[in-house]
């Protein structure tokens, strides 16, 4: 990491939020929280505190942290009280959530672990969610499924989240896919998503870093096109060819953060967006958790002003 590179880190892990707090009456423009997906390898509890210090008033919960689980429908009442305590402690507000990443939908014990889910998720208040859909490749990036194979697999599995959809709909939780090498991965493949399933609680959850990484394409040309459907961000950035791993702060990659925000700003978009990743060419397990801070709080930095004028601060 050069000098430059490293003083700009550090000023940006210096920035301390003065107050958190919305005053009465004023309506937020934005809410930009953090994964806890960069802390995964690291204890629960440092995730949220380095989130916290960084600035965030909102977190997107993951599943798992160290291979164990946290956010879970096995918690207990117990459980639960105690992580609703852990989250005011630390000032965090849920309000998103990756949905079946430890369950095979097409699984009968799959699509009932996603109900499991939804239920936990409307217990903490929160009401989007991120799914990924089944994958067309066998092996990213040379070895994509046969195309019987991956029609197959889609109608299998617009079959088994039809229970799923139904049930967010009881729960006002809104489900979105989001790019990943999948149904969703382009915005054209988006559009078709849509237009299959027509409705309200099954979104798009968009995701440039990841269009960038898995499909090469950076902007999507067709992004305006499906912007009115997207309820959620993912926030990355990626930096290289298809299926280069880079994904370096947002802000230093080739991912145009201020215009896709103009696009879905001005295609009615209130969602909630999440920083996911921030680990560069490094790997992930052997992050130190103040290299973490340091790198989420440079995006917030960086995305912050970026908002700020795109909404009409």
């Amino acid at each position: 990491m050069n000098t430059q590179r490293r003083e700009f880190l550090k000023q940006a892990a210096g920035l301390a939020l003065a107050s958190t707090m919305m005053p009465a009456g004023v309506t937020e423009r934005y809410r930009l929280g953090c994964q806890t997906l960069p802390y995964q390898f690291l204890p629960f509890a440092r995730a949220l505190e380095g989130i916290r210090k960084a600035g965030y008033r909102y977190v997107m919960l993951g599943s798992d942290h160290m291979k164990q689980p946290v956010f879970s429908p096995a918690l207990s009442p117990a459980g639960r009280v105690e992580l609703r305590s852990q989250l005011k402690d630390a000032g965090l507000e849920p309000f998103m959530s990756f949905l079946g990443l430890t369950a095979n939908v097409l699984k009968p014990e799959g699509i009932q672990h996603w109900l499991a889910e939804l239920d936990l998720c409307a217990d903490f208040g929160i009401n989007t969610v991120v799914v990924m859909g089944p994958k067309y490749y066998v092996h990213f990036p040379a070895q994509p499924k046969r195309i019987a194979e991956w029609e197959r697999d889609v109608t299998e599995y617009y079959a088994a989240i039809a229970p799923a959809i139904q049930r967010a709909a009881s729960l006002g939780i809104v489900i979105t896919v989001k790019p990943h090498a999948g149904i969703a991965s382009t915005a054209k493949a988006a559009l078709q998503v849509m237009q299959r399933v027509p409705s309200a609680n099954f979104k798009i959850c968009w995701d440039a870093g990841n269009v960038s990484y898995y499909e090469g394409i950076h902007p999507d040309p067709d992004f305006p096109d499906i912007a009115p459907s997207v309820k959620a961000v993912c926030i990355k950035d990626h930096l290289g060819l298809r299926g280069q791993d880079n994904f370096p702060v947002p802000g230093s990659g080739q991912i145009n953060h201020e215009e896709m925000f103009r696009i879905l700003f001005n295609s009615g978009f209130s969602g909630p967006m999440a920083v996911e990743r921030v680990d560069g060419t490094d790997r992930m397990a052997n992050m130190p958790a103040e290299t973490i801070d340091q790198r989420i709080a440079a995006a917030r930095s960086y995305l912050m002003p970026v908002l700020e004028k795109i909404t009409g601060a």
